[in-house]
């Protein structure tokens, strides 16, 4: 989940309709009448306050509208009564099916079994559902994310020193983010094996000012920091200034470089593990999610015909290969986490590179 970096949605939104729940009543009454001359697929979002949500959001409205089919979307800001109250008003125009990135795993239940009653497929994608029939749910394992992240900075340790050894600081996200629990759970339960790592673990609320002086007091107290970690890209140039102003900005390879790890995979990571000055960064999907949701929509759910377990392969992927397995809800396909380092960076069929350079969606 990319929850880390607001962005001025007039700006940033290049298509699809962000209508809050008091000005649903007339869209509504147009989506009743273009949904029976084509398919209508609208797109339920929790927030089109930061990058990733635009990006998954960019996704479904492309994928939609290359099928010729009619898209609207909805944005609930974070608002979970609205994103219900969204759900009820999209299901009024009978929708062939709905895409959503719910707000609250556990509230959404009630909406999607009255979307199962009314026998329209739901496909969700980033945060998973507790509970209902959902057709299709494409996300990401936000706990081994930070398993992995961990493991890219100790194996730099390792090489560095010849045994993993060292001082890291994580300046871990908002809690009540279930992702930033979960990178930070993974994280944590890596560096616990390892006792000669001085793990240094300090509230940030994933804001780039907090980041900023949360590593600033920490270089302060420890001079000889050997890596930082930040659970998602945005925040993380706050501690890139950090590092700066410290003096301690220096590339890969060259003296008093600090190791320099993320996870999501946005524009500006991509730019930095090019440019040098980053190590590796997980990187999740959100074009991937949005497409996924569509297609297996298209060729299953709207069918009537449930979405097959087993491989999935699509090369313009960068991941390529997954598996959609049985999961609580039903079909779930898990998008792999993967390593964006500086040998693959310049791969355009990374997410934070389509968005940027081919959808033209700015990242400011």
């Amino acid at each position: 989940m990319g929850n880390d970096f607001r962005v001025n949605r007039r700006q940033v939104l290049v298509g699809g309709l962000a209508l809050g729940a008091g000005a649903m009543t007339g869209a509504m009454a147009g989506g009743a009448a273009f949904a029976q001359d084509r398919v209508f697929l609208p797109f339920s979002n929790k927030s089109l306050d930061y990058y990733f949500f635009v990006i998954e959001e960019e996704a479904v409205k492309r994928a939609v509208e290359g099928r010729k089919w009619s898209f609207q979307a909805t944005n609930a800001s974070f608002d979970n009564t609205r994103q219900l109250e969204q759900w009820q008003s999209l299901m009024l125009s009978q929708p062939a099916g709905l895409v959503a990135d719910p707000i609250d795993s556990q509230a959404i239940v009630s909406a999607i079994r009255r979307y199962n009653q009314n026998q329209i497929p739901v496909a969700i994608i980033d945060t998973p559902a507790d509970g209902g029939d959902v057709a299709i749910t494409v996300s990401f394992d936000n706990k081994l994310g930070g398993v992995m992240a961990a493991r890219e900075i100790i194996d730099r340790l390792t090489k560095k020193y010849g045994s993993p050894k060292g001082k890291v600081l994580n300046c871990f996200g908002a809690l009540a983010s279930v992702a930033w629990r979960l990178r930070k759970e993974g994280m944590d339960e890596e560096f616990a094996k390892y006792p000669d790592i001085t793990y240094i673990s300090r509230p940030t609320e994933g804001a780039l000012d907090q980041m900023l002086a949360v590593t600033l007091a920490t270089l302060s107290e420890h001079p000889d920091l050997d890596a930082v970690h930040a659970p998602s890209d945005s925040p993380a140039r706050g501690i890139a200034t950090a590092l700066q102003q410290k003096g301690r900005w220096k590339k890969v390879g060259e003296d008093g470089h600090v190791i320099f790890v993320t996870i999501d995979g946005e524009p500006v990571a991509v730019r930095l593990l090019q440019e040098g000055y980053m190590d590796a960064c997980v990187s999740q999907d959100p074009i991937a999610y949005g497409e996924i949701a569509v297609e297996m929509l298209e060729k299953h759910s709207m069918k009537g015909e449930a979405v097959p377990l087993g491989a999935y392969e699509n090369k313009k992927y960068f991941w390529e290969k997954g598996e959609i397995v049985a999961g609580t809800t039903g079909p779930t396909l898990i998008i792999p986490p993967f390593i964006i380092n500086g040998e693959n960076a310049a791969d355009k069929r990374h997410w934070g590179y389509v968005a940027e350079k081919e959808w033209g969606v700015p990242y400011t």
